[in-house]
This record gives C-alpha cells, sequence and structure tokens, in this order.
C-alpha cells in the first residue's frame, strides 16, 4: 500500500484543535508524548495527577508533614530518597511533592533541579540558577542597601561624594540615590548615581568604591571572603563590570567546593530574609556520583564532602530520585552516606494492572469531566499496552499518547480495542 504523505498533513492540517478529539470525548490527548514528567507543568496539573500506590503517597505525604510542621526551628533538616527503576515515575513523585509542599499554608522555598553535576560546587550554582538571576540578584542588592543606608557606617557618605547634589533637593528626588522610590529598586539605586557622572575616570572611581563596599558588607554578613567574593560577581554586572551569569553559576572553581556549607548557609539565609520558613531542594538523576563520570578519587571525594554539607547545614530538607541501583553503588563507596541519604526510603514498584487503569483514568481527567472510567480504552487494550511496556509508566504513557493520536485520525473510531492496539503497535 502506497502511503500519501500529503494527503496525512492535509487531514490534519483541516482539523481543528478543539474537534480532532470529540469522538473520542476528549478535548485534548492528555498524554505526554515522551511519556515523561513536564517539569515545566502547572502545580495544578502535577497535583491532579496523585501518586498512583497509596503507601507511595502516604509516605511522601508523612515527608512533607513531619519536614514542613517540624517542631524544632534549629534542625529542620530530613533527608529523603525515592528509588525505583528507569521510567517508573520517580520525576513525576518529586514534582508532585513540589506542588503540595508550595500548596500549605507554611511558606517553603522549593527547588526542583533536574541533575545536580559532579561537583557540589555545581549544585550549589543550580539552586541560584532555579531561584532565577535576577531574582537572587534582588535579594543581595536588598542586603547591600540596607547596609549602605545604615547610618551607623560611612558608606552613605562615601557614595555620597559622587553626587552632583548629595542631598537631592536641588534636582529632586530622583535623583537622590537614598530616596524610599530608589531604596526600593536597585537598579533605580544605581541609576542615581550613574546619571550623575559624565566622565569615565569618575565612573571607574565610583565602581572600584562600590566593589570595596559591596565585599564588605557581603564578608561580614557571611563571615567569609571568598563567599563575598563569589556574591559580588553575580552583581558587579549591574554597575558595569561584566562576568557571564553562566561562568558564576557554573560552580567551576576548586575555590568553592571547600565552601559549598558556608554557601549553602548563605543562601538560607537569603532565602530567610525573605520570611519563608523552610528550604526544600528536590534532585533528580541523582545517578551522576555512581555512573561512570567520577573517578573514584572524585567519587570518594563527592560522597565526603557531600555527607559533610548534610551534617553540618541542618536548615534545609532534602528530597532526591535515583535508581534503586545506584542506591547499592553508594552504599558501596560511603555506606554512611547511604545511610543520611535514606531518614525516609520510598520506593516506587512497576504498575500492576489495577493502578495503570487508574492511572490512564486521572490522565484522562485532565481533558473532561471527571469520572472514574477508562473509556475511549478497553480494559484488555490497557493490560496489553501495559505488558508490552514491562509495567513501566514513561513507556506505558508514551504508547497512550501515540494510540490517541491513531484514533483520533479515524473520524469513525470511538474505543480503542486491542485490535486497535495490536495493530498499531506492532
Amino acid at each position: 500500500m502506497t502511503i500519501d504523505v500529503n494527503q496525512i498533513l492535509k487531514n490534519r492540517a483541516n482539523q481543528k484543535d478543539q474537534d480532532r478529539y470529540k469522538v473520542l470525548n476528549l478535548n485534548s490527548n492528555p498524554f505526554p508524548k515522551s511519556g515523561t514528567a513536564n517539569i515545566n507543568e502547572s502545580s495544578e496539573q502535577t497535583k491532579a495527577l496523585t501518586p498512583i500506590d497509596e503507601n507511595v503517597h502516604r509516605q511522601v505525604a508523612e515527608y512533607i508533614a513531619d519536614s514542613l510542621y517540624a517542631s524544632s526551628e534549629e534542625d529542620q533538616k530530613l533527608i529523603g530518597t525515592i528509588t525505583g527503576d528507569y521510567g517508573t515515575g520517580k520525576t513525576q513523585l518529586l514534582l508532585y511533592a513540589k506542588s503540595i509542599i508550595q500548596s500549605e499554608s507554611k511558606k517553603a522555598f522549593a527547588i526542583y533541579i533536574n541533575n545536580p553535576g559532579t561537583t557540589l560546587s555545581q549544585l550549589i550554582g543550580s539552586i541560584i540558577e532555579r531561584i532565577g538571576q535576577e531574582q537572587f540578584k534582588k535579594y543581595l542588592w536588598t542586603q547591600v542597601i540596607d547596609d549602605i543606608k545604615d547610618e551607623n557606617n560611612e558608606y552613605k557618605s562615601e557614595l555620597s561624594k559622587f553626587l552632583t547634589n548629595p542631598q537631592g533637593k536641588m534636582f529632586g528626588d530622583d535623583l537622590d540615590p537614598f530616596s524610599v522610590e530608589n531604596e526600593a529598586n536597585h537598579k533605580a539605586f544605581l541609576d542615581a548615581f550613574i546619571n550623575q557622572i559624565n566622565n569615565k575616570q569618575a565612573r571607574a572611581k565610583l565602581n572600584e568604591t562600590l566593589k570595596t563596599i559591596i565585599l564588605k558588607i557581603l564578608e561580614k554578613r557571611n563571615n567569609d571572603a571568598v563567599i563575598a567574593d563569589y556574591f559580588y560577581n553575580l552583581i558587579a554586572e549591574d554597575f558595569g563590570v561584566s562576568k557571564t551569569w553562566e561562568t558564576i553559576t557554573s560552580g567551576s572553581g576548586k575555590y568553592l567546593d571547600k565552601k559549598v556549607v558556608k554557601l549553602l548557609n548563605a543562601i538560607i539565609d537569603i532565602i530567610q530574609d525573605q520570611g519563608f520558613e523552610r528550604f526544600y531542594l528536590l534532585v533528580d538523576e541523582f545517578e551522576d556520583i555512581t555512573s561512570g563520570r567520577l573517578t573514584k578519587k572524585e567519587s570518594d571525594s563527592y560522597a565526603y564532602n557531600l555527607r559533610a554539607l548534610i551534617d553540618k547545614e541542618r536548615r534545609w530538607c532534602l528530597l532526591i530520585a535515583l535508581t534503586r541501583t545506584a542506591l547499592e553503588d553508594i552504599r558501596k563507596i560511603s555506606p554512611p552516606l547511604a545511610d543520611r541519604l535514606t531518614d525516609r526510603e520510598i520506593n516506587i514498584e512497576r504498575l500492576s494492572a489495577e493502578q495503570f487503569r487508574k492511572l490512564v483514568t486521572n490522565y484522562l481527567n485532565l481533558s473532561r469531566e471527571s469520572n472514574e472510567s477508562f473509556v475511549p480504552f478497553t480494559e484488555e487494550a490497557l493490560n496489553l499496552v501495559n505488558k508490552s511496556s514491562g509495567e513501566l509508566p514513561r513507556l506505558a504513557l508514551r504508547k497512550l499518547h501515540f494510540l490517541v493520536e491513531r484514533a483520533a485520525d479515524e473520524s469513525n473510531c470511538k474505543i480503542i480495542d486491542e485490535e486497535f492496539v495490536n495493530n498499531h503497535l506492532q
């Protein structure tokens, strides 16, 4: 049979999106094309896809409750590890946990990181990257400006020397960096200085003075010159010192590897300054430490440093996802680290036939009025898809997306049965 490519494309182009899936009583194809969780999807979508295994669901809820509402403010740390074979839904479970954490009344800052890298400094860089370039810079500038305007130090008078009119009265408050409006926005604060300088020498002097003041403030706040320099480099671009964000947050530079505890401590301080009561790090694809990308010396060092980070910083909660094989490899590399990573161990098994039907129903309900039916699929069709996918959700969801697309191509196909599955999944 000759395939008419033009006709296939023409038929699809002529179909309206809202009509394409009507014959199946769906508004859209709810199954992910790749079978993987969408890390950018809304919390509402993620929350709707509750864990299928009731034991797993209960364990996740208990982890969140015990960490989010821990009675000790000084020791909030709780480490959890999600294990399971590739394709069992570890990413979806991490994202589900994140959505629940963020929906609670207790204000928590939760960061999801896909692949933490091969050094802890890269992990810290990823944390800053996930907070967001502008947001993190804003947090740092708030600290700096608060200290500059403090009358108990000389910073304000040092910077006022660069103003045409230090009081800002002659030219209005827009030229006064210390006006309420300009203090609230670091860019307006800087512009109030820069707009009054019309020669390169004075501008260079301003930059040097700002650098000296900022480094002093950040070193005092963090009690560490290296951390101060790292944070200074993050915000220096705002007043003309060119350094790329990627270079800074990549975590390159061996000098940072010994500072990860202080770096994390400083980040948590900044987050808490914004009113957040808990800090969560949710890390996916944690297999790098055992994947062969690191030498034995590097993996030993990573394990030792991560263990130290877990022991020394108590104001964070960590939930990671990795395969069972990777966890066993970590036990061989560092039994003490494996012990710390499994305060709570949540294991995802492959899907039973009943669990798969429930999963399919949950996805279908994203594209229709909620009900308990897995129609347009028959039970036999779903059993065949689940079995042919090795009971792995990722592979099964990918096939379901394909089957819905093929059914939507046929205007008279209202049911996806075993025969339809066999015809299209050969």
